[in-house]
C-alpha cells in the first residue's frame, strides 16, 4: 500500500469507532444486550481478521473497507466491555477505582507486550515469489488479523459465561434538576 495508508487506515478506524461509540451512547444496557453487542463486535472482528489474513496483496485497497469494520468492532467491544465492568462493580464505590485502574493497567501492559513482540519480528516476512497468489504473511498481517480474531472469539465465549444482572436498579448519580 502507499505510504499515506499508514496514516489513513488508522484514521478511518478511529473515525468509525467514534461514530459507532456516539450511536451506542443512547442504548439502554441490560446484561443480555451487553453480551449480544459484545459478541456482535467480536464476530465482526473475527470476520475482519480473517479478511486481513486472507487478503491478497493485489487487493490492498480492500483494507480501507476492512478498517471501517475494524473501527465498528473496536467500538462495540470497547463500549460494552467498559459497561460490563460497570455492571460488575455495581453500586459499591469503595473499590471501583482499583477495579477500573487495574483493568486499565492490564490492558496497557498487554498491548505494550504485544507491540514489543510485533516490532521484534517486524523484519521477518514470508512473501511468495508468485505475486498472483501472494498473500504476504508478515508478522504485521498475522498480528493485526489473526491474533485479535482469536482473542475476540475467546472474549465472546467468556462474556457469554458471565452472570450479569439484567437491569441497574437506580443510577449512580441522581439528576441535578430532579
Amino acid at each position: 500500500m502507499h505510504q499515506s495508508s499508514k496514516a489513513l487506515v488508522p484514521a478511518i478506524i478511529y473515525v468509525c469507532s467514534l461514530v459507532v461509540s456516539v450511536m451506542l451512547q443512547e442504548t439502554r444496557w441490560s446484561g443480555w444486550r451487553l453480551k449480544n453487542y459484545f459478541s456482535a463486535g467480536a464476530m465482526i472482528w473475527i470476520l475482519s481478521g480473517i479478511g486481513i489474513v486472507l487478503l491478497p496483496s493485489r487487493m490492498h485497497n480492500f483494507m480501507y473497507v476492512l478498517s471501517i469494520t475494524i473501527g465498528a468492532a473496536n467500538a462495540l467491544m470497547t463500549v460494552t466491555s467498559i459497561s460490563m465492568e460497570g455492571v460488575l462493580v455495581g453500586e459499591d464505590l469503595n473499590g471501583c477505582a482499583f477495579v477500573y485502574g487495574s483493568l486499565s493497567f492490564i490492558d496497557k501492559v498487554s498491548c505494550g507486550i504485544a507491540l514489543y513482540i510485533l516490532e521484534s519480528y517486524q523484519g521477518s516476512t514470508k512473501i511468495s515469489e508468485n505475486q498472483e497468489l501472494a498473500y504476504g504473511y508478515s508478522v504485521t498481517r498475522l498480528g493485526l488479523g489473526l491474533v485479535p480474531a482469536v482473542f475476540s472469539l475467546l472474549s465472546a465465549i467468556v462474556a457469554h459465561t458471565m452472570d450479569l444482572p439484567e437491569a441497574r436498579r437506580r443510577p449512580l448519580v441522581e439528576p441535578l434538576l430532579a
